[in-house]
């Protein structure tokens, strides 16, 4: 039996068994094809010898880590060529995983820790990505024209000892530089941690979904030990204060610790929402680890009088009953911050965290350190998460304190922000803050501004929400990861990230977010219900995203505002699901339910062209799927009684060729008001409708025009030939949306 050092790669396709399952022999085909066309000859290339192929695994011996990682950074940037000219069904994508270590040599064959470790490894890269250990990190830092970011020491499974690992950045831009772990409570840090728990779930697959049957579910204590990172939840710490309204500081330093904690590397924290279900409950460590899968709970207390301030927490071990760790800390309220982060400090030693220390130099995640201004921010918190309306207006009070406290504080700028744009939407919710639409819109723009300058997970998950509604589904993806790198124990912030992965085509990514969802708050929304109905639907898999729809229950009775959206966009779903299925008589139950929020959101009907405006897919083919569903399902297509089928419609060619590079003109035909429209080559679109007037983007999706105004939203809209028309009457055509009607001719 041999052993010498040698570098190790492998490489596994990201997803194997469900493209099999959809393609089985065309998926083998097509890994033939990058085993042949890809690998061999980069492998040979560098001075590499294939071992063998594993199903969907390659394992490939180098005598030179440095040849090895010039391989597979060769590899990759091959693949991401040949994946832009796939479509997303047929891509596979590859994870590599590179290890320097001790191999046993038998025969042909290799095997030990070093291939071991190489393995592990492999499954922390990203889809399309390569990860490395330290010591290849070791060899080659330096060599090659990429960077790195850190991800610190990751406890894998069969691997007695922690083992570094690395992330390589192909940007050309990061070379020669590595991005470290960093310990900056309240101030800036590199989301290392973060992205090691976005991989871990997104790799682990799916292990519960709460809309199956008991007998389907998986053991969720099987997903839990297959994480072998200490796991934590900081219940709510109890107000021993005599005044009994400063709850909201026992609160706000709650949520607080725990985004604190969720941003140490290698420790899993659960979020600050499934841990207040335990509110004000008399509830055992042992019952509280079997729910959450957690082993360890910090809890505590806050009693404040005046400036002073005392704080007593304690943290179990949940497996035992026993404390690890207890601690009073004693002082005045302005040293909050330097309290919080002694306790986090503390807390990380008892669990023999390592802490790397590092410049703190700019605040982290939209923070403060004026403790003015924190304190108006949680009264805020306080009233803005009660979900109801009228709360808002004091909100919005507490927080414009806060910002005018501290100009740089981020998060209470994209608190503002959140608030005035989902109050812009309807009259009714800008009256509740004495503002007009108009005025509520520009308050969420300015705001929103303020909000970018110190940006928060806040901030990152309106941009999401801004960019996807925009179908720019790439950027939002990118936006949706800062805010789970900012804050790693927040629910939304995955859930957010898997909404843009859906929109984008990535629906099997998406689910995988989902888990990650599930697993920092078991408890399901009915916004995730309706992810995960989103996700099946894009992926065909019709029974089930009627399963998770249905389970929304719009019917129940709303328990916050935000359940109205989830309810709205569901059944619309719903219905285009049940079409699909080519069940009729259950699409026309939810139709009937519909329209109680139909008539909320004050829409006479549903439409598929209502439908194209909401469902803002970067792919047509997905927007397609819900069109066709609704068809089956019996929607009207098209509103005002038009004719689908009609000749006299200009399909997607024929309107690019009438619009794109030319200005209409012609009027309102519900208000009379003049229209001028003017949409340049590459889809930008100046237009005034009496006296309104914005500038947005243009796009052709199928034989529809899709508008996007950011005072409107996005929007899609039908053109048909009016053969009576004439070029002096400027009716030669008509463009109708779902709300209104245009006629008009070209003039330039």
């Amino acid at each position: 039996m041999e052993r010498h050092l040698a570098a190790v790669l492998i490489a596994d396709v990201v997803g194997y068994s469900r493209l099999s399952q959809i393609d089985e022999e065309g998926t083998r085909a097509r890994f033939q094809t990058d085993l042949n066309e890809v690998f061999q000859p980069t492998i040979a290339e560098h001075h590499g010898r294939l071992v063998k192929t594993i199903g969907d695994g390659i394992l490939v011996e180098f005598h030179s880590v440095v040849d090895a990682l010039r391989c597979a950074v060769g590899i990759q940037q091959q693949k991401a060529k040949r994946n832009a000219d796939e479509s997303p069904e047929k891509r596979l994508n590859f994870r590599i995983g590179i290890n320097l270590g001790d191999i046993i040599v038998e025969g042909e064959d290799i095997h030990g820790d070093g291939v071991n470790i190489a393995d592990r490894i492999q499954a922390l890269a990203e889809p399309g990505g390569i990860a490395i250990s330290g010591t290849a990190y070791d060899h080659v830092k330096g060599k090659l024209p990429i960077g790195f970011t850190s991800l610190g020491e990751q406890k894998v499974k069969s691997i007695a000892e922690p083992i570094r690992v690395y992330r390589v950045v192909l940007d050309p831009a990061t070379a020669g530089t590595t991005i470290g772990v960093r310990r900056n409570l309240r101030r800036w840090v590199v989301p290392a941690a973060a992205v090691t728990v976005i991989l871990l779930f997104a790799g682990a697959g799916a292990w519960w979904y709460p809309w199956r049957t008991a007998g389907e579910q998986s053991d969720v204590r099987n997903a839990v030990a297959a994480d072998t990172r200490p796991s934590l939840v900081v219940l709510p710490f109890d107000n021993l204060s005599e005044d009994k309204q400063q709850g909201f500081l026992a609160d706000g330093i709650t949520e607080d610790l725990t985004t604190e904690l969720a941003r140490l590397p290698g420790l899993f924290v659960i979020s600050r929402n499934a841990a207040f279900t335990y509110k004000e409950k008399a509830t055992k460590p042992a019952q509280i680890s079997s729910e959450l899968g957690v082993r360890y709970i910090l809890e505590g207390s806050i009693r404040r009088a005046g400036d002073e301030m005392r704080v007593n927490a304690q943290l179990i071990d949940a497996t035992t009953g026993g404390h690890m760790w207890a601690e009073r800390f004693d002082g005045a309220w302005s040293d909050v911050f330097e309290l919080q982060d002694k306790m986090v400090g503390e807390i990380a030693t008892a669990l023999k965290l390592r802490l790397v220390s590092g410049q703190q130099a700019a605040q982290i995640a939209g923070g403060t350190s004026n403790t003015a201004a924190y304190e108006a921010y949680l009264r805020g918190r306080e009233l803005e998460l009660r979900a109801k309306p009228e709360d808002w207006v004091k909100a919005v009070r507490h927080y414009e304190q806060a910002l005018a406290l501290d100009p740089k504080f981020g998060n209470a700028a994209a608190a503002l922000a959140w608030i005035y744009r989902e109050a812009q939407w309807t009259e009714a919710r800008s009256k509740e803050l004495g503002l007009t639409e108009e005025e509520t819109r520009a308050k969420a723009d300015t705001y929103f501004a303020e909000a970018a300058k110190n940006p928060s997970p806040m901030y990152y998950r309106i941009l999401t929400a801004k960019l996807k509604m925009q179908q720019r589904s790439d950027e939002a993806i990118a936006a949706a990861e800062r805010a789970v790198a900012l804050d790693a124990s927040d629910a939304e912030n995955y859930e957010w990230l898997s909404t843009a992965m859906i929109y984008n085509g990535r629906a099997t990514d998406g689910l995988g977010y989902l888990d990650a969802a599930t697993r920092v708050d078991p408890v399901w929304s009915r916004s995730r219900y309706f992810t995960a109905g989103l996700a099946y639907f894009s992926m065909d898999r019709f029974k089930e995203a009627a399963a998770a729809l249905e389970k929304i229950a719009p019917e129940a009775k709303e328990t916050s505002y935000w359940d109205f959206w989830s309810n709205y966009l569901g059944l619309m779903l719903l219905i285009s699901t049940y079409g699909q299925l080519e069940q009729s008589a259950d699409a026309d139950k939810a139709r009937e339910r519909l329209k109680p929020y139909l008539a909320k959101a004050q829409e006479s009907e549903y439409t598929g062209l209502m439908a194209a405006g909401e469902f803002s897919f970067k792919h047509y083919a997905d927007l397609e799927r819900v069109l066709v569903g609704l068809r089956k399902a019996g929607v009207p297509e098209l509103p005002f009684g038009l004719d689908p089928q009609s000749p006299d419609r200009l399909d997607g060619t024929a309107i690019r060729k009438l619009l794109f590079g030319h200005e209409v003109q012609g009027r309102n035909l519900g208000t009379g008001e003049a229209y001028r429209r003017a949409t340049e080559d590459n889809g930008t679109t100046h237009i005034t409708v009496g006296d309104w007037s914005d500038t947005g983007k243009s796009t052709i999706e199928g034989n529809l025009l899709c508008i996007f105004y950011p005072s409107e939203s996005r929007f899609c809209a039908v053109i048909f030939r009016n053969p009576g028309g004439t070029y002096a009457q400027k009716n030669e055509y008509l463009l109708a949306t779902h709300w209104n009607r245009f006629e008009f001719s070209v003039v330039k």
